[in-house]
């Protein structure tokens, strides 16, 4: 075998080696996580789960055009929205377990009480896929589906499990959105 054809068959098994590795690299790319910190842009009253005109607005000027470019980036199908809170302890008397069918149904949540830190970032959560779900269909973008979860005051900041203290703590307070690819056809992110 004359030696530029050996040199040619390593460079093309290279040139192979190279593209096949950057493919599976791009194949495993993560999206990034959209974090709604407790900023005057996005915050709740204490207690409360309704998001007002402002976090809208807000929602609608800085979260919303990243959630977009992610959905078309990575190929994502579903949208998990996890709700955060600090350790102060929430009323007694919630009423979730009896009014979340009917207000789900409605999109009506006034009627709902939360009785714990995990019900309040439950529906703090839930109101805010509410707006994004919203808009996204306003925009034509209706073939994505929704997980609302609730993290409570159970994790910090840097994603750990470490119940909160009884305290204000505006680090904890947050609202996370993550992105899933729940379809088993391979995608390749077109971003980077």
């Amino acid at each position: 075998m004359p030696m530029t054809d050996m040199l040619s068959s390593t460079l093309m098994i290279t040139f192979l080696f190279i593209a096949v590795s950057t493919i599976l690299r791009a194949m495993n790319a993560k999206p990034p996580i959209i974090r709604l910190e407790d900023t005057q842009d996005y915050r709740f009253k204490t207690g409360s789960f309704t998001v007002n005109k402002n976090f809208t607005n807000s929602l609608i000027k800085q979260a919303i055009p990243k959630i977009e470019n992610t959905i078309n980036c990575y190929g994502i199908d579903t949208i998990e929205i996890i709700g955060h809170t600090d350790g102060r302890p929430g009323a007694a008397g919630g009423n979730i377990d009896i009014t979340l069918a009917d207000g789900f149904k409605t999109k009506d949540m006034s009627q709902i009480i939360p009785g714990s830190n995990m019900d309040l970032g439950f529906l703090r959560a839930m109101a805010v896929q509410n707006k994004i779900e919203d808009i996204l269909s306003s925009k034509g973008v209706d073939n994505i589906g929704f997980r609302v979860l609730s993290a409570g005051s159970t994790i910090d900041a840097n994603g750990n499990f470490s119940p909160a203290e009884n305290k204000d703590e505006k680090s904890r307070r947050r609202i996370e959105i993550r992105f899933v690819r729940r379809s088993d056809t391979p995608f390749i992110p077109k971003c980077t």
